[in-house]
C-alpha cells in the first residue's frame, strides 16, 4: 500500500513540476506579414495599389493600427466582414482586393470583389484604405 502512495505522490509532484515549467516558458512568436492589394476597375483608371502589413512599427501600411484592429476583431475572412452601414452609391465599378501571407502565424490567401470602392471600405474599414 505504501508503495502505491509513493508512486501516486511521485506522479503528482512531477505533474506539478511540469506545469510550473510549462507556464514559465514564453509563448511562441506568431508573426504577421500580409501583402494587401487593391485593383480598381477601368471606371477608376485600372489603378493598382499594394502594401505590406506586419502590425509592427515601420511597416508600410499608413493606417497600421486600425487595420490590425480590424483583423483582430473580425479575422481574415473577407466575406465575413460586415458593413459599417455607410451609404454608398449603386454605381458598379468593381474593386478586387487580395490578402496573402500570414496572420498571427496562420497562412492567409483571400481574394474578394466588391461592387465599388465605397462598399469595399464599408466592409473592410482601414484594412484596404491605403
Amino acid at each position: 500500500m505504501s508503495g502505491r502512495i509513493s508512486v501516486i505522490v511521485a506522479v503528482l509532484v512531477s505533474l506539478f513540476a511540469f506545469s510550473g515549467v510549462a507556464q514559465a516558458a514564453p509563448a511562441p512568436y506568431r508573426a504577421t506579414a500580409l501583402v494587401l492589394s487593391v485593383q480598381y476597375s477601368d471606371v477608376e483608371d485600372n489603378a493598382f495599389k499594394a502594401t505590406v502589413l506586419t502590425c509592427e512599427r515601420g511597416d508600410q501600411h499608413p493606417r497600421r493600427a486600425l487595420a490590425c484592429a480590424t483583423l483582430a476583431a473580425t479575422g481574415t475572412d473577407l466575406e465575413a466582414m460586415r458593413s459599417d452601414d455607410r451609404v454608398c452609391t449603386f454605381i458598379y465599378a468593381p474593386v478586387e482586393v487580395s490578402m496573402f501571407g500570414f496572420w498571427r502565424g496562420e497562412p492567409v490567401n483571400e481574394v474578394h470583389t466588391y461592387s465599388n470602392s465605397c462598399v469595399m471600405l464599408a466592409h473592410t474599414g482601414a484594412l484596404f484604405d491605403f
